[in-house]
């Protein structure tokens, strides 16, 4: 082995780390594989690419996408950044990666290989090795799941669709359909944007499983829900148990004793499995499957591929296993995009004749249902429903989102022609600040949080008997300002101090009126990563206390010496937003492009908005740059 060869692969590892285009992690595979005795300079040099790939949320490194343009492959040097550095395709040159025969000039399949490469259709790709695993395993397990078909009473089950969704008919009802298809399959999934009734739908979902459960087995169905994060299972559980109530005045008196067998609570999908602390291991694995038998998994979208094989293996192969989502927000933080792969396509149905004949009930059904026929459709879209219509949105807001997720960029530029006025007298506007409209800016934090500055006097000014702290906390909920960067002067960090500025207050120091997120799970506390606090001063004693909403929506108080794992939130990132809506959302995008800025992120980003969305560009190429870019994973 060539240790200059090697001394310069370490120094462009160390020279692309100091500028922040790989992490230390992946400069750090260079020197794990070389004590642990591999010789190859080119193995080293692949398996730090293919490092970093993972880093990007991509499972694999295409090689021919690395052959052709390795600056685009790796998305080296990222926008903005300087190019006066050593580029990729250098370091491919002196290399000679691609001379001789992949097989026998790199060590690659072995056992010991950290390395998997992978030949099929789709070209040659470098996996590291666990996600290769994960990979094979997922599709082998949902092979194997989405092969079993359950016999249901067809007559029943409609009867009951029926007595759930009224007279359906004459028309295409995709909540009812993503029922029927959920019912006979050991698989599904239901997606669709936010306010397509995914949870109004699973709740009905329930109702249909444990009715058909029950006949078939003599007892309860045992049901467990789940969601990625402990904020999204509590707020599962909430809209779990509301619809439930909601449901109680409308299904038939023989439907009626089905609802008390299905009141349940949700949790992480790390608790389903049972973390084993400063382990990547769970107590529940396929010799210890979850004691369940159905499973429903909701924003399925963060799940990321070995949280996806962890699943799979701890659910039980007779268990039913059903997959909550929207396909088109951000992929998971980790590598994968789970749901966005099963989901690819559904738009088009993509329906076998078999499986329309399954999902319709009646002739019409069957005749709306045909021009998303495709007997060449994959099988994984037998298992997919997806809902389309879009209850939550203003139309304005919806239109815009669509626009984004559509990639049409004619139509935001013609958005941004129109003419804005006064931002709080429309349902969306924007402000570009690339044209001078810093003090715009600033106005538009001052109005957004007036609201919630006013219920914290109010309650400071009342009698302690009529304090109303949930309404602080639900006046906080009304205005959130969000970033699709955490660091850099348009990221989380550097807005959440500009925001204290415009407000008068200090961003990193607790006071009264500070808003904080939890950042990491305290089970102790049953703090969630996500819940949102704000900080009280009791007139009584004049101490702090943060008051947040349990899972129950009541008030808890803490204590802030208490809250190690919390940062001041004024402005959140995208990602810290998902499962979350605010009646104002102010979305915030930097002048530079980064990898980061894609149209998934930012059609995250403003349906988070319920009722109201203002864009502030602060450079509108950029903006619609990222429109035109989408993650491809």
């Amino acid at each position: 082995m060539s240790h200059e060869r090697l001394s310069y692969l370490r120094a462009i590892a160390d020279e692309w780390f100091e500028h922040e285009w790989i992490r230390a992690l992946d400069r750090a595979m260079v020197d794990f594989l070389f004590r642990s005795g591999e010789t190859n300079v080119a193995m080293l040099a692949l398996a730090m690419l293919t490092s970093h790939q993972a880093g990007r949320g991509l499972t694999s490194l295409k090689l021919e996408d690395l052959k052709a343009s390795p600056e685009r492959c790796l998305a080296l040097p990222p926008s903005g950044r300087s190019h006066d550095v050593t580029l990729p395709s250098k370091l491919l040159n002196e290399l000679s990666v691609f001379e001789g025969d992949w097989q026998t000039s790199v060590s690659l399949n072995s056992d010991s290989s950290p390395l998997v490469l992978n030949k099929s259709s789709d070209g040659e790709r470098l996996y590291l090795r666990r996600y290769w695993y994960c990979e094979h395993y997922n599709s082998q397990n949902l092979e194997m799941r989405m092969d079993n078909t359950l016999e249901v009473n067809d007559d029943q089950l409609n009867m009951t669709l029926d007595a759930l969704f009224g007279d359906t008919s004459k028309q295409l009802d995709w909540q009812r359909m993503a029922c029927a298809n959920a019912a006979r399959s050991a698989f599904s999934v239901i997606t669709g944007g936010p306010g397509t009734g995914k949870t109004y739908t699973v709740v009905r979902l329930l109702v249909v499983l444990q009715q058909q459960f029950q006949q078939a087995h003599g007892r309860p169905l045992r049901i467990k829900l789940a969601a990625p994060t402990g904020k999204a299972a509590a707020r599962l559980s909430e809209s779990i148990n509301e619809a439930l109530s909601e449901l109680q005045t409308k299904l038939p008196e023989t439907l009626q004793p089905l609802l008390a067998t299905i009141q349940i609570e949700a949790s992480t999908v790390h608790k389903l499995l049972g973390v084993i602390a400063n382990s990547r291991r769970y107590r529940h694995h396929e010799k210890n499957p979850v004691r369940a038998d159905l499973i429903v998994i909701d924003e399925a979208s963060m799940l990321d591929i070995e949280m996806m094989t962890a699943l799979l293996q701890a659910t039980p192969t007779q268990a039913q296993l059903v997959l909550l989502g929207d396909k088109d927000q951000l992929a998971s933080v980790e590598a994968g995009a789970v749901l966005g792969n099963l989901c690819e396509g559904a738009e088009k149905g993509g329906y076998w004749s078999s499986t329309i004949n399954s999902l319709a009930s009646t002739h019409a059904q069957r005749d709306a249902l045909i021009q998303y026929q495709d007997e060449a459709g994959p099988k994984r879209l037998q298992h997919v429903v997806m809902l389309r219509q879009t209850r939550r949105f203003e139309q304005a807001i919806a239109d815009v989102a669509n626009s984004i997720n559509d990639q049409n960029t004619r139509a935001i530029e013609h958005f941004f022609s129109a003419p804005v006025s006064e931002y709080d007298s429309n349902i969306v506007t924007w402000l570009m600040l690339e044209h001078d409209r810093q003090d715009s800016f600033d106005l538009l934090i001052k109005q957004g949080f007036s609201h919630y500055l006013r219920a914290l006097e109010q309650w400071r000014e009342a009698p302690a008997e009529q304090r109303d702290t949930a309404a602080v906390l639900d006046a906080y909920a009304t205005f959130q300002l969000l970033t699709g960067l955490r660091n850099g002067p348009w990221g989380a960090h550097a807005l959440n101090r500009y925001v204290a500025d415009v407000l008068g207050v200090e961003a990193d120091r607790w006071y009264e009126g500070r808003p904080v997120m939890v950042t990491k799970n305290d089970y102790g506390l049953r703090l969630n990563n996500g819940d949102i606090g704000v900080t009280f001063r009791m007139p009584e004693t004049g101490r702090l206390r943060v008051a947040f909403f349990d899972s129950h929506g009541k008030v808890k108080w803490v204590l802030p010496s208490r809250l190690n794992h919390v940062e001041t939130v004024y402005v959140m990132t995208v990602h810290k937003s998902q499962g979350s809506e605010f009646a104002h959302t102010v979305l915030v995008t930097p002048q530079h492009d980064s990898p980061v800025l894609t149209k998934e992120l930012l059609y995250t980003g403003v349906t988070r908005a319920k009722k109201k969305l203002t864009l502030v560009v602060s450079k509108k190429s950029v903006f619609l740059n990222a429109v035109s870019k989408r993650i491809n994973r």
